[in-house]
């Protein structure tokens, strides 16, 4: 359901993630609905390079 490259834009669309969001495909749309359930931000999480994608700041626990 959340799978591919239409996951991923469900997940852009409802805004849990920016649309400059460079997780793979792949993956995104499975983990950023799994952390949207489990009340997560997604990107506080993510390892990905903000300089790139524009995300919000990580989480440093």
């Amino acid at each position: 359901m959340f799978e591919g490259e239409r996951g991923k834009e469900l997940m852009i669309q409802q805004g849990y993630v920016p649309e400059t969001c460079i997780l793979h495909i792949d993956i995104a749309g499975p983990l950023i609905y799994s952390e949207t359930l489990e009340g997560r931000d997604v990107c506080a999480g993510c390892n990905c390079n903000r300089d790139i994608c524009g995300g919000r700041p990580r989480r440093w626990d």
